[in-house]
């Protein structure tokens, strides 16, 4: 006799096959759909032949040893933390596509740990009939991977998300948040060490309840953004980096030059040395080929050169290396076209500045020429020849 399941899958496949045959004489056997219910129909006598195979999975009540080894007998698995976690790992997911795609890759992190744990945990539940052997075999298999792998990602998780909190709090604020954390952090170790008979889970909630508020204040922050002094440092270029449009080289003072470093290693390799001493701007080239006369700069090469500042005001070495057209187009249809130069920050009497740059093409290709000047200083400049 067939079984509920398998006559349900029967007829089922039964009226499939014959929507098939009346669609597909009406409709002159259409590619779309014939297909679509030719494969219907297949899967569904696959699974009718399943479910008559397996008789919908019933055992006779005379068979014991089936009886006593039937699934429905068995003890259910214990409680688990895992689909939580991963139904928070899910929600990670989700804040990390709206904030920060950083988030995104923990919660997908999580997620694939919580799977393999849940799987794990649901096989270890019914690998026997005691529950203290069914524990010792998932400690044996999984302790050697969770324990390292969830105290490094724990650290990351709290590091990353108090870095969060660190750059969108104000600098005033700032230490202070960092000084209750530790306070914080200090109380409860003393706490834990002091009492020592504190009942386990108590201890990992409380940890888990600070992590959570990391990673909540983490997130928080990261959707608000850094400090506007960070953004605006970053988006102007205050430390001359090579982002040419807002690079400030100008005679002015920014807030990049806010404790410009005024000391540099003596094992620095450095190409040439330019010195102003109020007036007059030298260079001093180890082997120039124009006998000091001019800085000399192979094309496409990476190379250093020291600025000293003597003179009493706060000044810095601007280079000029001609211009470049920028994939930006102005209002009258052309590309926009800006200085390629590299500045140093400004310092002050006695201090010195190291800068890094690479010339892009030959001093030729420029009608005014290559040169290295203190901005705001007539007179104070010095020719770069790029061969």
């Amino acid at each position: 006799m067939l079984s509920t399941g398998s006559k349900l899958f029967v007829g089922l496949a039964g009226l499939t096959a014959a929507a098939f045959t009346v669609y597909g004489i009406t409709q002159n056997f259409g590619a779309l759909g014939s297909l679509g219910l030719f494969f219907l129909m297949l899967a569904l006598i696959g699974l009718a032949t399943a479910v008559i195979f397996t008789r919908d999975g019933n055992i006779s009540a005379m068979d014991t040893a089936a009886v006593q080894n039937a699934p429905a007998g068995t003890r259910p698995a214990g409680d688990s933390m895992w689909p939580f976690v991963a139904a928070a790992s899910a929600v990670l997911l989700i804040v990390g596509l709206v904030t920060d795609k950083r988030y995104f890759v923990a919660g997908l992190g999580v997620m694939i740990v919580a799977i393999v744990e849940w799987m794990v945990r649901a096989w270890a539940d019914r690998a026997s009939a005691d529950a203290a052997f069914n524990q010792g075999i998932r400690r044996r298999i999984m302790h050697p991977l969770e324990l390292p792998l969830a105290g490094l990602a724990g650290l990351a998780v709290v590091i990353y998300g108090f870095s969060r909190m660190m750059l969108a709090a104000d600098k005033n604020i700032g230490p202070v948040i960092f000084g209750v954390g530790a306070a914080l952090v200090l109380l409860f170790g003393v706490t834990f060490s002091a009492k020592s008979n504190m009942r386990r889970s108590m201890v990992v909630g409380i940890c888990a309840v600070g992590g959570v508020a990391v990673v909540a204040g983490g997130i928080a922050s990261a959707s608000i953004g850094q400090r506007d002094a960070i953004t605006t440092a970053r988006e102007e270029d205050h430390f001359a980096s090579r982002n040419l449009a807002n690079r400030e080289c100008d005679g002015g003072e920014s807030e990049g030059d806010e404790n410009a470093s005024g000391a540099v290693s003596l094992q620095s390799n450095t190409l040439a040395t330019f010195t102003f001493n109020g007036t007059n701007l030298e260079v001093d080239q180890i082997a120039g080929s124009l006998d000091g006369q001019a800085l000399t700069v192979d094309r496409g090469n990476t190379v250093s050169i020291f600025f000293v500042n003597e003179a009493a005001e706060h000044h810095r070495l601007r280079i000029y290396a001609g211009t470049k057209a920028s994939d930006t187009k102005g209002a009258d249809g052309n590309p926009i076209v800006t200085d390629v130069e590299f500045c140093t920050r400004a310092i002050g009497e006695g201090k010195t500045q190291l800068l890094t740059f690479t010339m892009p093409k030959p001093s030729a290709a420029d009608p005014e020429g290559y040169y290295a000047e203190v901005p705001g200083v007539e007179g104070a400049r010095v020719e770069v020849v790029v061969p």
